[in-house]
């Protein structure tokens, strides 16, 4: 079997019900899709994240879990709307046109 034998929508999925089960008030994840990159490049909007006045990401490595590069990010809300906003930038080839949502009733079950 391949290295990525699972779909990256349902190793974002994954990632997104453990973060949403481990940070209670994680409020959303982005997931900013691109065709040019198979990194998975993830948003948190968490109230409790210290607000830096930018979009500070982090690098994984691919692992058995998550058989992709990741990339995750997190902002407050007020840095959110910030970015809908474009007072703050996203980092270079992210594009809030090419995005998928995800709020904790999406993914708990």
């Amino acid at each position: 079997m391949s290295q990525n034998h699972k779909s990256m929508e349902s190793v974002v999925k994954e990632i997104a019900q453990k973060h949403f089960d481990l940070e209670e008030r994680l409020e959303k994840m982005l997931w900013f899709q691109s065709e040019a990159t198979p990194k998975i490049r993830l948003l948190e909007i968490n109230p409790e994240t210290p607000a830096t006045g930018m979009v500070q990401s982090f690098f994984f490595r691919p692992s058995d879990e998550v058989p992709y590069p990741l990339i995750i990010a997190e902002v407050t809300p007020e840095e959110w709307q910030k970015i809908l906003r474009r007072e703050i930038n996203l980092p270079e080839g992210w594009s809030l046109e090419n995005h998928k949502t995800f709020a904790r009733e999406m993914v708990m079950a």
